[in-house]
C-alpha cells in the first residue's frame, strides 16, 4: 500500500473511533467543528508519522488540514517563474526544495535559489498555495513548491 493509502486508512480509522466515542456521550450538542477538528488532528498526526526526515520545516504556516486543500488546476500559457529561497528579506534556502505533493511527505529534488521554472499546475489551499513546477535541463526535475518560494519576477 502506498504512503498516501496508509495515511488515508489511518485517518479514516481515527475518525471512526472518534465518531463512536462522540456518539456514546450524554446529550452534548452536536458540533460539526468538533468532528472537523478530530479529522484535522488525525490527518496531521498521520502526515507527521509518514513525512520523510529529509523534509525541512517551513518558516511560515502550512495548511492545518490537508483534507481542506483544493484540487490542482492547469496553469495558463505563461508559466515562467523563478524559485526563491528568500523569506522576510533573508535567504533561508539557498537550495529550494520541491516536494511530492502539498502534503510534503517526500522531497523530489532541490535546486538553487533563482532557478527558472515552468509552472504546470496550481493548487489553491486555505493557508498556503502550491505550484507544480518543471525545471528543464539535462535531468528534468518536477515537484510542488510552496507559493512563498516562487517569484514571477527574475530572482538574483
Amino acid at each position: 500500500m502506498s504512503r498516501h493509502g496508509v495515511v488515508l486508512v489511518v485517518a479514516i480509522a481515527l475518525v471512526g473511533v472518534g465518531l463512536v466515542a462522540y456518539s456514546t456521550r450524554d446529550q452534548e450538542p452536536t458540533e460539526t467543528e468538533r468532528i472537523a477538528a478530530l479529522i484535522a488532528d488525525s490527518s496531521n498526526k498521520a502526515v507527521a508519522l509518514e513525512r520523510s526526515p529529509e523534509v525541512p520545516d517551513l518558516p511560515f504556516d502550512d495548511n492545518p488540514d490537508p483534507n481542506q486543500c483544493g484540487i490542482p488546476v492547469q496553469w495558463g500559457s505563461n508559466g515562467q517563474a523563478w524559485l526563491t529561497g528568500i523569506w522576510e528579506g533573508e535567504l533561508i534556502q539557498p537550495e529550494v526544495y520541491l516536494y511530492d505533493s502539498h502534503l510534503r511527505l517526500d522531497v523530489t529534488g532541490k535546486t538553487p535559489h533563482g532557478t527558472e521554472v515552468q509552472i504546470l499546475l496550481f493548487q489553491e489551499n486555505p493557508a498556503l498555495d502550491y505550484y507544480f513546477v518543471k525545471i528543464e535541463g539535462d535531468t528534468p526535475l518536477e515537484g510542488w513548491v510552496p507559493a512563498e518560494f516562487l517569484s514571477f519576477d527574475p530572482v538574483t
